[in-house]
């Protein structure tokens, strides 16, 4: 049987550390999901939007995926999609990931408290000018 001291220390363990408001905080050894958990619980004790930049398309859906498990209900969870073209493609991108950019990027500016994930590689894509969006 275990102490009532022995399963706070254990909570307290498992809790993240606090998000800094305008720092860039990065966590390092975290293996499967444990990235999510840690993620969703700094995220909801965080009054803004918190961003995850991961390292390629495929760990941001598996990353949205296990937030969506652990986060609570209240707490957005968006995804910023990639193009899934190469730069110099013949192929535009497919319809739906264009109306879902164009979504998120509309909707950014009055998100409050949340989760949004985006690839590395992404970021380095340009973006419509706030005019075109709005």
């Amino acid at each position: 049987m275990t102490s009532l001291s022995e399963n706070t220390a254990t909570v307290r363990a498992l809790a993240p550390p606090a998000l800094r408001p305008g720092a860039h905080d990065r966590w390092h050894g975290l293996h499967g999901c444990a990235a999510a958990l840690t993620l969703a619980r700094a995220a909801q004790d965080n009054a803004g939007l918190t961003v995850a930049v991961v390292a390629d398309e495929h760990r941001a859906y598996r990353l949205e995926e296990e937030l969506r498990f652990f986060a609570a209900q209240d707490l957005a969870v968006r995804h910023f999609p990639d193009w899934e073209t190469l730069p110099y493609d013949v192929f535009s991108p497919h319809a739906d990931i264009v109306s879902e950019r164009l979504a998120l990027l509309h909707a950014l500016p009055g998100m409050g408290r949340g989760i949004l994930i985006i690839a590395a590689d992404t970021l380095l894509q340009p973006l419509p000018p706030t005019t075109f969006v709005d």
